[in-house]
């Protein structure tokens, strides 16, 4: 291991990276033309290129302990659990242009163990998570941001690719348990208080029936933006959000939730947020929710599902497009209101119930004006039968919409 001296710019935070460490291929070779090191701690501000693996599952790929700016770029990540991870060290860190894959903990299932999470952040001040591609992981979380706005620290999770984010408990070697999970999601806010600038966007995250376990794909537990700048999610592809049998199970997950962690104070509710043009295809339970918070506005989203699986197994939890619910009773608390869903484009299909049957709002708490009029207002809802053929069109419409945008998702070639 070879530490490097590079002069770099001053960064927006006022701090200077002094170092950089580049190790092993970068991430733009085959996965299978690899060679890795073992897992690495860094303690000092710079940016690291490299190859890492852990093959403990206790012990992180890659652990972050410095304050320092740290940026992790064109690299290949994989492990039996945590892949990155930094915790209480006030983390500042950039991750692009890496690969991340999570392998079977191999552990039985009385251990409890998921595959690891691409990146597991606590008190930290700024992260931003861009053009990587993770595989088999089960996703990120950002928990207690204590970052300083006008230094420019925030959250910002841009032009990400996932395929099957899964918290499937392992059940011994390269198996996984039919039964057992953890809650996982692709980008999982919690107690992020007070951010400003934050934004999740122009991501694709593909999950498949039977490779795949996630909760909500995308959730914010008691988090909030400001009045001035609102979390922003917006310009997402999702697909699929499913049990482990989702021929046959319950299911309380979905696709985007809003607003999760019912709060009877105003200071540990969630809020500011919004939620624009989002393609959400086949996520069983919901397609976007908000169920707590406030200050919280969906709109422009298209919100599409046939109720079937791929293979016309009909989803066994398969429930409503789109809906605005105060499920923890929070209005009675004030910590309820100005929450709304407007001017959306919704066929959400429930073929159990009927071939035609449709279930696409469910809007009893949706924001109303000074009249009592709801402001729920303009959205569409697609004229049935809403079929396999129209998921897949949803597809071919975000391939036209990134190549009008000039949008990259996932890795970009090493310059």
């Amino acid at each position: 291991m070879k530490m490097t001296p590079t002069s770099f710019p001053s960064s927006r935070l006022g701090l200077v990276l002094v170092a950089a460490l580049v190790l092993g291929t970068s991430a733009q070779q085959s996965p299978t033309d690899l060679t890795y090191d073992g897992p690495i701690t860094i303690r000092k501000g710079g940016t690291y290129r490299g190859n890492w693996r852990s093959l403990d599952p206790n012990k992180p790929a890659i652990d972050i302990a410095t304050r320092e700016p740290v940026i992790i770029e064109y690299s290949n990540v994989e492990g039996r659990g945590t892949l990155i991870h930094s915790a209480f060290d006030r983390a500042n860190v950039t991750i692009r242009n890496t690969r991340g894959v999570a392998l079977n903990p191999n552990l039985p299932a009385s251990a409890k163990r998921a595959p690891g999470r691409f990146l597991n952040m606590e008190e930290f001040e700024s992260a931003v998570v861009e053009n990587n591609e993770l595989i088999g992981t089960s996703g990120m979380y950002f928990r207690k941001y204590v970052g300083d706005p006008e230094r420019g620290q925030t959250i910002k999770v841009l032009r990400n690719r996932a395929l099957n984010i899964d918290g499937r408990y392992s059940d011994g070697e390269d198996q996984f348990s039919s039964t057992g999970y953890k809650l996982v999601q692709f980008v999982q806010f919690n107690d992020i208080k007070d951010i400003q600038g934050a934004e999740v966007a122009w991501n694709e995250v593909i999950n498949e029936p039977g490779k795949s376990r996630v909760e909500e794909v995308i959730n914010m537990y008691g988090s909030r933006g400001t009045a001035s700048s609102r979390i922003s999610i917006h310009d997402n592809y999702i697909q699929g959000a499913y049990p482990v049998h989702p021929g046959t199970d319950k299911y309380a997950g979905g696709g985007l939730m809003m607003g999760d962690g019912g709060s009877k104070t105003k200071e540990g509710a969630g809020g500011y947020i919004i939620a624009y043009r989002n393609q959400i295809v086949s996520t069983s339970n919901q397609g976007i929710a908000i169920a707590s918070g406030n200050n919280i506005e969906v709109f422009e989203n298209r919100v599409i599902s046939s109720g079937y699986l791929p293979n016309g197994t009909p989803i066994a939890a398969q429930n409503v497009g789109m809906y605005v619910w105060d499920t923890a009773g929070n209005k009675q608390h004030g910590t309820f209101y100005n929450n709304l869903m407007r001017d959306n484009l919704v066929g959400w299909a429930r073929p159990l119930k009927s071939p035609t049957a449709q279930n696409p709002l469910w809007l009893p708490d949706c924001a109303t004006t000074t009249s009592g009029q709801s402001r729920c207002t303009g959205n569409r809802v697609l004229p049935g039968p809403i079929t396999l053929q129209m998921e897949r069109q949803e597809y071919e419409r975000w391939q036209d919409k990134l190549r009008d945008a000039d949008i990259v998702v996932g890795l970009k070639q090493n310059r």
